[in-house]
């Protein structure tokens, strides 16, 4: 079973859309140049990862005394993720705390393994509401992608039908995306 669980890995990551992996860290670095913010969100381990996105943006791609990503886990406040889930439609948790913050030119990185389809609402509703709003948005997806593949300005699709394929292989994703990044701002 680990032989299996890591060719499996090794083939999933040959698969995997380069140029839009190339496309995010461009959105990536474009927001930064022009002092937009950017925000992550995921449901479940996915929450893990976006928050783990943030942290990386905020901290290990900066050069040293350059300025930050101006970046947010919108599940990093759970008083308050709580109270819009407690007293307003669940679906709509992440579009409430977006309302009155999200700017056109900010950037929306949303992390499911589903992809929207039949679970995840409120990433959808988030999406949508990014989108309406003038942000960019960003998805890692796992599955067939879901409504966050067909509708985000970026989707990169793990292709497979596999929960801790999928949330492996996000990590990876923005590791390589955190490098890049690094990279390219250090120039």
């Amino acid at each position: 079973m680990i032989n299996a669980f890591l060719q499996e890995t090794c083939r999933l990551l040959q698969q995997l859309d380069q140029a839009a992996i190339a496309r995010a860290r461009d959105l990536l670095l474009d927001c930064h140049r022009t002092g937009h913010r950017v925000y992550t969100a995921g449901n479940g381990g996915s929450a893990s990862t976006a928050q783990h996105f943030a942290c990386d943006l905020a901290k290990y791609v900066i050069p040293p005394g350059a300025r930050p990503f101006d970046v947010r886990c919108l599940t990093d406040n759970i008083a308050l993720y709580t109270a819009w889930a407690n007293d307003a439609e669940r679906d709509d948790v992440f579009a409430n705390q977006l309302r009155g913050l999200l700017q056109p030119g900010d950037l929306l990185i949303l992390i499911s393994v589903h992809g929207g389809k039949g679970f995840s609402g409120d990433l959808v509703h988030a999406l949508r509401f990014a989108k309406q709003t003038g942000a960019k948005t960003i998805a890692l997806v796992g599955f067939d992608g879901g409504t966050l593949h067909q509708e985000a300005d970026c989707s990169i699709l793990v292709p497979v039908e596999s929960t801790p394929q999928t949330e492996a292989i996000h990590l990876v994703i923005e590791h390589l995306l955190m490098n890049e990044l690094k990279r390219e701002l250090a120039r």
